[in-house]
């Protein structure tokens, strides 16, 4: 019973440890937001 608790929280630790790897890279960017900067742009001027 111990080692399914041991497993669990080693599977958890590497999905949060992953997800975090690819947060700080810039994964989950969102790829539209290319298409709108240039209104942002001119709206500053």
């Amino acid at each position: 019973m111990i080692w399914v608790i041991g497993s669990t929280l080693t599977m958890a630790l590497a999905g949060i440890s992953i997800y975090i790897y690819y947060f700080l890279n810039g994964q989950f960017d969102d790829p539209e937001d290319v298409k709108y900067q240039m209104f942002r742009e001119e709206e500053e001027e």
